[in-house]
């Protein structure tokens, strides 16, 4: 049984989700424009982007999560890595004792590109997020967390209806 949504809850709850999607939308809206600034198809900088994401959380990524990631065949995904080296952006390197897994990382010069694009907005997200309590970042934090999971869980349970 589905609890009851308390009165005046309804329009907060809706509102919160339409500021999140609404962030999201922002969010793609940026991964295109950083991508026209460095004259760069859009997949290809939404690749970069998650490769030097992971880098940043000590989780480097193989081509096969990358492709994952960017929703890309692992040919189309070699196809994308091979414009990303040849740019300069991307190295394959071989590090485990595996040989065979490839790793992918950042170059020295997407990194400093990537920098001076993003840390201005990351100064302006700072200075937004300095006006909150830890208290209320903390809840921030894990309202988002939570509706992300929902919608990956969502996602997960679910098979896109049949098209006629």
């Amino acid at each position: 049984m589905t609890e009851a949504v308390p009165a005046g809850a309804s329009d907060a709850c809706a509102r919160v989700v339409q500021s999140f999607t609404a962030f999201s939308a922002a969010q793609n809206e940026l991964s295109r424009f950083f991508a026209r600034s460095m004259s760069m198809h859009t997949t290809d900088a939404a690749a970069v982007v998650q490769i030097i994401e992971a880098e940043e959380l000590g989780r480097p990524l193989t081509p096969a999560r990358l492709a994952e990631r960017v929703g890309l065949s692992p040919g189309a995904t070699s196809i994308l890595l091979g414009r990303l080296e040849e740019a300069g952006y991307v190295e394959r390197t071989r590090e485990g004792t595996d040989r065979r897994i490839v790793t992918l990382r950042s170059t020295a010069a997407i990194n400093a590109a990537a920098d001076a694009f993003f840390d201005p907005l990351q100064q302006r997200l700072e200075k937004v997020l300095g006006e909150f309590t830890a208290a209320q970042l903390h809840t921030i934090a894990g309202a988002a967390d939570k509706l992300r999971a929902a919608v990956e869980s969502y996602l997960g349970d679910s098979t896109p209806p049949a098209r006629d």
